[in-house]
């Protein structure tokens, strides 16, 4: 399994595994409830509530907060009663699952759960004097902030950060300071604190620890981990969660360029229609510019296939060396560049080729290597190892390009570890295609399972080609490029297969890139 876990998360990723696990059927009100439920029963167990103990509750109004919500219902199942404070409007609770939960306490749970509403910095001095003067008031629990907290602190957060630490150092004796996955203020991937943030006697995060999380500060005396329940397939498999963050938005002044540009080179005097699937899988993923550059005999059959394609061509039946120049500018232009199209294995090509490879690393580009190209690199290997490169073959040209022999694509752990090793040996990223996708950069592996068997049909690897270069065009990694890539195109053939039934081209696939995005975005 090492290849899909890592002992600490960035909480980016543990956002992707919340998504991938509703993508999964586990709904994410499930995962609160299950945060809610162990942080309880771990306190509890802990023996911190003395005989009439009561807690007090800070929440904000994002998911930690939602956490808070669950805690303070499952600590009056014990018998705790508790003061809830939300540190802001109700009407601003920005989950369903937070909402859901808040609703439950605010409109049944009066006996159990006192609520304080706090819209004002000033209005948490009457909140003070109330906790002091009641002495049974011994645990308190910070559910203000989670993570992704950068800058300053914005009001009233700040002052209920300054009041939880404050009640703990006037009475360290009395109180005890308990943070729900995060203390609210520090950066959990790097442990740093820009502003202020509760100091906790204890942590207990969720599902796997933060990257930037130790313990023996003055943040974090004591760390729990505790499971929620995400399970294995999330980190495994490639879902929604993956697509998600890759799926970058076009500033409000953006200008045309600045969303991607992708130059692809291709195409032979028997290949037109693959460059142009490519071609068009980035065009209707919404990159700004595509440049398709193309041996002249081919060139105007691929201008029909539509207006927004641009073309430029070199004349012949093959590119060759008299194409370099003029390749070069546009590598120079472009964000990411994809190699191999209905390419040719003709000997002039392979000159050009690795001319290409030097300029490539010359420039620092990402690319993408596909088809011909996958057969043409098998003697250049070196030339390529750690540069940022993506490969996509299928089993028979991972054979030609490596001479490796793979386990069946669903014997999960041997095919992951032969493709992970390969990755690593050549310090790349692989994206090997089969009934489940393969994906590694030597460090991490992913699998995707989305597609179906009528997929099996000419242009949709081209189409694939197109959207892994589309993802780096618009600043993505490799790695986190490949696997949306994989994830869209299976669910954009399954999504084809639904509403047009068992027979799709390639073509039907680049037609509905974007009616597919715009389903699982909603999902």
């Amino acid at each position: 399994m090492k290849p899909f876990n890592s002992k600490k998360i960035t909480s980016e990723e543990m956002a992707i595994l919340d998504n991938n696990s509703e993508w999964l059927g586990i709904p994410k009100s499930h995962l609160m409830e299950c945060a809610g439920y162990s942080f309880a029963t771990e306190i509890m167990n802990r023996g911190y509530f003395k005989p009439n103990s009561k807690a007090v509750i800070f929440c904000g109004t994002g998911n930690n907060g939602g956490d808070g919500f669950v805690v303070a219902r499952h600590l009056s199942s014990y018998g705790v009663k508790s003061l809830l404070i939300l540190i802001g409007d109700p009407d601003k609770i920005r989950t369903d699952e937070g909402d859901l939960n808040w609703k439950i306490i605010a409109n049944n749970l009066h006996y159990s759960i006192e609520i304080e509403k706090i819209k004002d910095s000033t209005e948490l001095t009457k909140i003070e004097d109330f906790i002091k003067k009641d002495k049974a008031y011994h645990i308190i629990i910070d559910g203000l902030l989670g993570t992704g907290i950068e800058g300053k602190i914005r009001e009233p957060i700040a002052s209920a950060i300054a009041l939880i630490n404050s009640l703990k150092e006037n009475d360290s004796n009395r109180f005890t300071v308990v943070c729900i996955d995060v203390p609210s203020g520090l950066n959990p991937n790097s442990g740093k604190v820009s502003d202020t943030a509760v100091k906790a006697d204890l942590l207990i995060t969720f599902h796997r620890l933060k990257k930037g999380m130790t313990s023996s500060n003055e943040y974090m005396k004591e760390i729990v981990e505790k499971s929620i329940g995400i399970p294995p397939e999330a980190s495994m498999f490639v879902g929604r969660g993956n697509l998600i963050p890759t799926l970058k938005k076009r500033k409000k002044d953006a200008h045309k360029g600045e969303f991607g540009k992708i130059l692809i080179i291709g195409g032979s005097k028997n290949y037109s229609g693959a460059p142009a699937y490519a071609s068009l899988a980035g065009i209707n993923f919404g990159i700004d510019l595509v440049i398709t550059y193309v041996p002249e005999v081919i060139a105007d059959a691929l201008r029909s296939y539509s207006p927004n394609m641009i073309i430029r061509a070199q004349t012949g039946d093959y590119l060759n060396m008299k194409a370099l120049e003029e390749l070069t500018e546009l590598i120079k232009w472009s964000d990411s560049v994809l190699i191999g199209p209905g390419l040719g294995k003709q000997g002039e090509t392979e000159v050009l080729f690795v001319e290409l490879l030097k300029r490539l690393k010359e420039y620092k580009k990402p690319f993408v290597l596909d088809a011909d190209a996958l057969k043409l690199v098998k003697n250049h290997l070196e030339m390529i190892k750690g540069l940022p490169a993506l490969l996509t073959p299928h089993e028979g040209e991972l054979k030609i390009m490596s001479n490796l022999n793979l386990p069946p694509y669903d014997n999960l752990i041997e095919r992951s570890n032969t493709i992970n090793e390969l990755a690593k040996k050549l310090n790349l990223t692989l994206l090997v295609k089969g009934p489940y996708d393969y994906i590694s950069d030597g460090k991490q592996l992913k699998i995707n399972k989305t597609g179906c068997p009528e997929m099996s049909i000419g242009g949709t690897g081209d189409v694939l080609a197109g959207l892994c270069s589309s993802f780096i065009s618009i600043k993505n990694k490799p790695f986190d490029s490949a696997c949306s890539a994989a994830f869209l195109n299976g669910i954009i053939g399954e999504f084809c297969k639904k509403n047009l039934g068992n027979y799709f081209t390639a073509l039907d696939m680049v037609k509905n890139i974007g009616k597919t995005i715009r389903d699982v975005m909603n999902f």
